[in-house]
């Protein structure tokens, strides 16, 4: 719930103040101060990945580069509602959960975690329904990627090829 109403500032971090605690410094001074929350965008590890932050490879880390979340929790304890934007639905290729499904399989601890063709049309995919929804970028949204006993795998991206999405069933 908000403590105040007001216009909150969209901010990657990096790009506005150059780290957390850099950010929290310009809110805190005019004409700034007239932002009464930030909703900052990605920061995790690596905030600067292939889509700008947007292919995290850990959700849990906040990336040093930028400071930590005693950086986030100070924008907060100096009454700035804060917002942290959480991507659930996509992680980056090198993220240590993609890596092991890569070297293991159907028996890694995540397999079926990765949204793959197999997930996503599971009685088939036929040209109609593979070109049938809207895509924000040219091409299909399926990467193949070979796994460590050579099998390949279509796994779905709807973005980037490095930027694999999740199955948030899973």
């Amino acid at each position: 719930m908000s403590r105040r109403r007001g216009v909150h500032l969209l901010a990657y971090a990096d790009r506005f103040g150059g780290s957390l605690a850099g950010l929290r410094e310009l809110l805190g001074e005019n004409p700034l101060r007239v932002f009464r929350g930030v909703h900052i965008l990605p920061f995790f590890v690596p905030f600067d990945g292939a889509d700008a932050g947007f292919d995290p490879v850990d959700h849990t880390r906040v990336d040093p580069r930028l400071g930590s979340w005693t950086d986030v929790t100070a924008l907060a304890e100096d009454g700035v509602d804060v917002t942290a934007d959480l991507i659930v639905n996509h992680v980056s290729a090198h993220s240590p959960e993609f890596q092991d499904w890569l070297r293991h399989g159907d028996r890694s601890a995540y397999d079926g975690m990765f949204l793959t063709f197999d997930t996503v049309f599971p009685g088939g995919g036929t040209e109609h329904a593979i070109t049938a929804f809207y895509r924000p970028r040219a091409g299909l949204p399926f990467t193949p990627y070979q796994l460590a006993d050579g099998s390949r795998r279509l796994v779905w991206t709807t973005f980037l090829p490095s930027q694999v999405d999740l199955d948030v069933r899973h």
